[in-house]
This record gives C-alpha cells, sequence and structure tokens, in this order.
C-alpha cells in the first residue's frame, strides 16, 4: 500500500518529535502494509514554519537512512490552499509536488472552502499540477455541502480521505460525510494523515475493511494501493469512479 498524507517528518510541524518517533511512525506503517509513505509537512498554513525544499529532502534523505528502504519515504507537503497556489508550486517552487510529480496535496481551512477557490485550482491544472483535496470529508461547510465538493471532482481534482474519518476518530458528522462523498464517487485515495505515535497512528488497514463494507473489497484496495501508488509514480490514477451529485436525503441530513 502507498500512504500519500503523513507527518512523520521530525520537528517541522505537529507531526513528529523527534527522529526516533519518525522511525517508529514509519515502522508502524510498515507492519501495516504499507510500502510508501509520502511524507507532507504542513506549507503555508500561516501557523507552522514552510520549511525549504533541501531541508527537507535531507530529513526525508536521514530517515531513509535509517528505514534501510522499508518503507521508503518520498516527499511532499500539505500546502494550504491559497489563492497563489501556481507560484508557490509552479514557480518558487517552495511547495514540494508528490514525489516531484504532477500531483499536490492541498488542504482548505477547517471551516470553510474559500470563495473563487475554483479558479487557483484550475490553474494548477492548466500548469499540469493535479490537485489532491486533503481530507474534504472534515471540511465544515462540505460536510453540509458536499455538492460544493462534487463541483471540483468534476473540474478534476481528487478526494483523499483521512483513516480516522471512516474508523469514527473525527465523529459521527465526519464519518457520514465520507459516507456520502465516498458513496458518490468523490473520494480517491485513503491516507493516514498520520501525525504521532499516540492518537494520530500511522496505518490502513481499518479504514480499508469500513470502506470495503461501503463500496466492495476492490475499490477499497484501489483507494490505499492502485491510485495512490500511481500518484507517487506521476501517473493517472486507474481507478476512478463516476461523480454522482450527492442530492440531500433524510438519509444523511447531519442535523
Amino acid at each position: 500500500m502507498t500512504d500519500i498524507h503523513s507527518h512523520v517528518l521530525a520537528e517541522v510541524d505537529d507531526g513528529a518529535r523527534s527522529l526516533e518517533e519518525s522511525v517508529e511512525m514509519c515502522r508502524l506503517s510498515a507492519r501495516d502494509g504499507v510500502g510508501v509513505i509520502v511524507a507532507t509537512p504542513h506549507a503555508h498554513d500561516s501557523v507552522h514554519k514552510t520549511h525549504d525544499s533541501a531541508s527537507l529532502k535531507q530529513k526525508v534523505e536521514e530517515l531513509n537512512l535509517r528505514l534501510g528502504g522499508t518503507p521508503t519515504v518520498v516527499l511532499g507537503c500539505e500546502l494550504r490552499f491559497n489563492h497563489d497556489l501556481v507560484n508557490q508550486v509552479c514557480q518558487h517552487r517552495n511547495a514540494p509536488t508528490i514525489a516531484g510529480g504532477p500531483y499536490v496535496l492541498v488542504e482548505f481551512p477547517h471551516s470553510v472552502v474559500p470563495p473563487y477557490s475554483e479558479r487557483p485550482l484550475f490553474d494548477l491544472l492548466n500548469n499540469n499540477i493535479r490537485p489532491v483535496i486533503a481530507h474534504p470529508e472534515r471540511n465544515l461547510m462540505l460536510i453540509d455541502e458536499p455538492e460544493r465538493f462534487y463541483q471540483l471532482v468534476e473540474m478534476g481534482v481528487l478526494g483523499q480521505a483521512d483513516t480516522g474519518s471512516f474508523t469514527g476518530q473525527f465523529g459521527k458528522k465526519v464519518q457520514r460525510a465520507a459516507r456520502v462523498m465516498l458513496e458518490h464517487g468523490l473520494l480517491h485515495i485513503i491516507a493516514s494523515d498520520c501525525h504521532n505515535t499516540r492518537n494520530r497512528l500511522p496505518g490502513l488497514s481499518k479504514a480499508i475493511s469500513a470502506i470495503a463494507d461501503l463500496v466492495g473489497e476492490d475499490y477499497a484496495r484501489a483507494m490505499a494501493d492502485d491510485n495512490p501508488a500511481a500518484v507517487v509514480r506521476g501517473e493517472m490514477i486507474p481507478c476512478r469512479p463516476v461523480a454522482e451529485f450527492p442530492r440531500k436525503t433524510k438519509r444523511w441530513i447531519f442535523f
């Protein structure tokens, strides 16, 4: 399996606090069946320091040396959405894409999808960079209005769900939103978004089991293996269901 969203690099954000914890997180992930982890430290979120790519690559190299190739760690970032995405990714190059390829992980603010967000995302697509939206099922606006995310998926972005969203770690509302988005073809990748060895743990298998109950084992496996592996290789994802417009019904009203 391939995990494209993690905070395994030590002392760069709110993730691993030491190299030893980084190593333990990666080994836990490997024991769960993950062969490749993308380290995605926060970038341009006005909370954590945005580190230069050279220093991040050095940390990735150090971590890989300690791990001995099991699993393999590659670099990306979790880029906070803003209206300067194209310059940060394509011009200044201070927001690393996933494994240096044509995908970038983008995080919306927790509460809203900023107005006119379609334009910067469309500009990235026009520059041959495909945005992967991190955990849309946890965004408060998208929880209540998943149809907004449908419009972005139709435009070409991908949806990456967190494992904790399906296991109930983030509460019932997030769990229901994840189910709605999944059943309407709006989620394409599952990732751990792991932060530590205490309460934001590595590993994908528990979520795969929950997803398989909803959409079948084949697509659950594709979300954890085929699709994220293709992203790391810089290829088109092989499994992409037809997106459906999520209309509100009594079955998933969250109030």
